[in-house]
């Protein structure tokens, strides 16, 4: 867009070589002896013919005086991409409430034990029902039933013992982060809150968004991590007890279902990544044509920018098609897999019984 205003000037400038064009709103003028910020060197020139979205285009100016490009000024206040905080870090932050730890580690295994053992108890329940004898039909349920009851109770104490700790530890370990920000804040140089992401506005809502994100690195994670691990232990337990066989033949596929989800997320995000790398031009193109609509409508170029705009989205539009392909092939085979791994284990007990 700017090498289009450009041309366009170029070709006024050349139709009237010696009448140059008066700017009626320029109040500044510049100066090779005033000292200037790179802000106010922006600013001033934006509001300067050299400008290419000024009102107005003057080929007479000075070549004596020293100008800064945009790249130039953009340069100086690139955002520094910081890398990953340290989950040792945020533990040892986190660490006076190592009590409210214990039990909310507690609580998330029980829960996680919870899982296996109403699985077993429905698997249980369909045997019961091929019973000949009535009276002990009605005992077994009732057993089941009490079992299941106390399931229910037990699933609701350690969601309230697993959730309440990790809250709190949450809650904490976000008081201090919040505490730790703000005071880091405080000590940077003025010209810092001088840049349009660092208004007051930015960071009250880093302190409110950004802060309490931590809270989920370290308390749900733990969280999750110790119902998986424990659920996953009973689990292998109980069918080794039961039909160890048939448990070899399941906890061998198991390493194949996790690498083809795992894929298969990894997959999604990169190319997810790439296609918002492909749509940021287009979206710089768009958001410039409509600060600048009024050139636009000036020099007549609104089929141009609309032409410019539908070639920038024909990368993106690759990307997505690539992406909707991958990720179709993903989830099939992931969902195939699962599905084969049950039908394995159906047709390897369906052996097991004609052998014996």
């Amino acid at each position: 867009m700017v090498q289009l205003q450009q041309s366009a000037a170029q070709s006024q400038n050349l139709d009237s070589p010696h009448t140059p064009i008066r700017n009626t709103n320029r109040r500044r003028n510049y100066s090779p002896q005033t000292p200037r910020t790179p802000i106010s060197i922006q600013s001033s020139f934006q509001n300067s013919p050299m400008s290419p979205f000024s009102p107005a285009v003057s080929i007479n100016t000075v070549h004596s005086v020293q100008m800064i490009s945009y790249e130039e000024s953009d340069d100086e206040y690139d955002i520094i991409s910081n890398p990953n905080p340290s989950q040792w870090r945020l533990l040892k932050m986190n660490a006076p409430e190592w009590k409210r730890a214990v039990l909310g580690c507690l609580g998330a295994s029980g829960f996680g034990a919870i899982t296996p053992i109403h699985a077993y108890c429905l698997g249980s329940v369909v045997s019961v029902y091929f019973l000949t004898d009535k009276s002990k039909i009605k005992s077994e349920i009732a057993i089941y039933c009490i079992v299941f009851v106390g399931l229910g109770v037990l699933c609701f104490f350690t969601n309230l013992l697993n959730h309440h700790n990790f809250a709190v530890m949450g809650e904490r370990l976000t008081k201090r982060v919040r505490e730790k920000l703000l005071e880091n804040v405080l000590t940077f140089e003025i010209g810092w809150f001088d840049r349009d992401e660092n208004t007051s506005a930015a960071v009250c809502a880093r302190l409110a968004t950004e802060a309490s994100l931590i809270r989920s690195l370290v308390g749900d994670r733990i969280s999750l991590l110790v119902q998986v691990f424990f659920s996953a232990f009973l689990s292998f337990l109980i069918s080794l007890i039961i039909n160890w066989r048939v448990a070899a033949v399941m906890i061998s596929v198991q390493p194949l279902l996790i690498v083809s989800i795992y894929s298969k997320t990894v997959l999604m995000k990169s190319l997810s990544s790439k296609a918002k790398k492909a749509q940021n031009e287009g979206t710089q193109l768009a958001s410039e044509a409509v600060v600048n609509h009024r050139t636009i409508t000036a020099f007549v170029s609104q089929e141009r920018i609309m032409r410019l705009y539908a070639e920038t989205l024909k990368g993106p539009r690759k990307e997505c098609i690539k992406q909707s392909w991958f990720s179709g092939l993903g989830l099939s085979a992931s969902q195939f897999i699962t599905t084969a791994a049950i039908s394995l284990a159906f047709w390897y007990v369906f052996n097991i019984k004609h052998i014996i």
